[in-house]
């Protein structure tokens, strides 16, 4: 996972708390969708933890996951808390990463507790795709409520 993603999402936060976003974290497009600061908290979790779990097959038991992931549950946090939480992830990333080989990365074959079975690598693009679909969630929230981000901000160019 290269810098850049972080970069792009920081700097949608940043400029999201620049713009006093902070009190509109409860805010959600519709009654079936994450809040603000629930899209926050869950894109901050990166990608480290997830394939830190994958490369060692620990995972939180299946309830335990289908119970976080009801709306209800979810948790929330503001800005500040969600950049400091995607940069304790990008070095769990990179510890992740730097203790499996090549090998590994291209040919073990890995599962996770949803029934998906496929190569380390398969899965990590499928949590990166993730990463991004969530990426996205969280500039369109901020385009309509209205802060000035743009794609330089998504992309972080």
């Amino acid at each position: 996972m290269n810098s850049v993603k972080w970069f792009a999402i920081g700097s949608a936060c940043r400029e999201a708390d620049w713009h006093g976003s902070s009190d509109k974290l409860n805010w959600k497009p519709g009654p079936t969708f994450m809040s603000f600061g629930q899209v926050l908290y869950h894109l901050s979790d990166g990608l480290g933890g997830g394939l830190e779990s994958v490369v060692s097959g620990k995972w939180p038991s299946m309830e335990e996951m289908e119970a976080g992931m009801k709306l209800e549950n979810m948790p929330s946090c503001g800005v500040q808390e969600a950049l400091s939480k995607l940069e304790k992830d990008k070095a769990i990333l990179r510890t992740t990463l730097d203790g499996i080989s090549e090998d590994d990365f291209t040919n073990r074959v890995v599962t996770v507790p949803w029934g998906w079975k496929a190569k380390f690598e398969i899965i990590s693009v499928a949590f990166l795709g993730h990463f991004n679909n969530h990426k996205m969630q969280l500039f369109t929230y901020l385009k309509l409520l209205g802060l000035p981000v743009n794609t330089e901000s998504l992309y972080g160019a």
